[in-house]
């Protein structure tokens, strides 16, 4: 079984190689890519950019996804997350099982709509009207 140590080596090597091969001409993706450890999982973070290419089905623009599958030793839990410059962020994790799973944002359909928080704001106010005339009826 291989040390927290050399693991942490395998993974500023995954972290090396990303960087060397990222195909935008702006720094902002090579300065992003990096790693952390956080309880035994280790997370990859790169900026999110949008497909590179045929060859490049998870759209991001680095190879990290792909040097993290290949490089990581079996039975150690990795994440790879990407991160657009909306905020919103596309995660892969791979489990000590070997499960993958892949998470990401919620689509816009979920949102609320501005007519139905003006509702519910209304509905609020009324109801602390409400409540509030009762509990004054009461202290007196």
């Amino acid at each position: 079984m291989l040390t927290t140590e050399e693991i942490r080596k395998i993974a500023q090597q995954i972290v090396d190689k990303s960087k060397s091969t990222a195909h935008v001409d702006q720094g902002t993706l090579k300065r992003s890519i990096s790693y952390t450890v956080d309880k035994g999982k280790y997370i990859f973070r790169q900026m999110y950019y949008g497909f590179y290419g045929e060859d490049n089905p998870s759209g991001i623009n680095s190879q990290l996804e792909e040097n993290a599958r290949k490089m990581m030793p079996a039975g150690v839990d990795y994440q790879v997350v990407g991160t657009d410059f909306d905020g919103k962020t596309v995660k892969t994790t791979k489990l000590k099982s070997g499960r993958k799973l892949v998470k990401s944002p919620t689509p816009a359909s979920n949102k609320q709509t501005t007519s139905n928080l003006k509702r519910l704001i209304e509905t609020v106010k009324r109801n602390r009207a409400k409540n509030d005339g009762d509990s004054e009826n009461k202290k007196n």
